[in-house]
């Protein structure tokens, strides 16, 4: 049955959810209705979450729709121009149109099949009480910070034909701020064709590695120029916010004001690529 012609029929309540749990404006949204999402948001319906709590406005930005639950915001970053030496303020597309790049802050699935499918698997990992209780203490830990703008923590600058770009505090962070969140395509992992990517990060699940990585090199954030060190003061972490993983980044000590912020990507990347001098 479909829901929606049941809905018009009067056979289905507005509230009413399938065998998955999802709403209306849950179905709206896959489907890629921004008419249908904005009719029944007038209708009184409701942004709640799914069997996995995954809300109609999260799927949204995972589907990289564009509909009512759309919050549209003039965002803005640092950055740090050489010419001059100084850090100026300009907006996200700005950014985009010198780099090519498409700024996103959230995850990009290719379907809803695929992130049912994540979904599921987390749902059964937070089974796990020792797991379980590691997401609740990072959700608590970093609960405000998640939803708010990190630009103003760190500014961009070019640094050579070698690196290429870097991320700079722009103030002294503490140990253990919350950073950002490593965003980007996620798409199923080819060894071969991600060899010569050097935007992709391995999307974990509670740990474990899985048969998909984020993609950057096309959409992505600030995250995607975080440079390599053996010595880095930036750490990763799985997250399982809404039903899904997210990869966030941490300060691992305090970093003090002009200092680069830097990742270690791990012995897999550098099995095919020629290892640079560490920072």
């Amino acid at each position: 049955m479909d829901p929606f012609k049941a809905y018009e029929k009067g056979d289905w309540k507005m509230h009413q959810r399938t065998k998955q749990g999802l709403s209306l404006l849950h179905l709206a949204v896959i489907k890629d209705q921004p008419f249908l999402v904005e009719a029944l948001l007038q209708k009184g319906a409701k942004n709640q979450g799914d069997q996995w709590g995954m809300t109609p406005s999260h799927l949204t930005k995972l589907l990289n729709r564009s509909n009512a639950l759309t919050e549209p915001k003039e965002k803005s970053l640092l950055i740090f121009r050489n010419r001059d030496e100084k850090i100026y303020k300009i907006p996200i597309s700005e950014f985009e149109e010198k780099l090519k790049i498409t700024y996103t802050d959230t995850l990009i699935f290719d379907s809803i099949k695929t992130i049912h499918q994540i979904a599921k698997k987390c749902a059964r990992k937070m089974k796990k009480e020792l797991l379980r209780q590691m997401n609740a203490w990072t959700l608590a830990l970093y609960k405000k910070e998640l939803d708010q703008p990190r630009e103003h923590l760190f500014y961009v600058k070019w640094i050579n034909r070698y690196l290429g770009y870097g991320v700079f505090a722009a103030q002294d962070i503490p140990g253990l701020t919350y950073i950002g969140e490593y965003t980007g395509i996620v798409t199923r992992r080819n060894n071969r064709k991600d060899r010569f990517n050097d935007y992709v990060f391995s999307y974990d699940l509670c740990g474990k590695a899985t048969r998909w990585s984020i993609d950057a090199r096309e959409k992505g954030n600030f995250t995607r120029f975080l440079n390599h060190s053996d010595r880095p003061n930036l750490a990763s972490r799985w997250l399982v916010r809404e039903g899904i993983t997210h990869i966030i980044l941490f300060s691992n000590q305090r970093i003090p004001q002009g200092s680069q912020l830097t990742y270690c990507y791990g012995p897999w990347y550098w099995r095919s690529r020629s290892r640079p001098t560490s920072l």
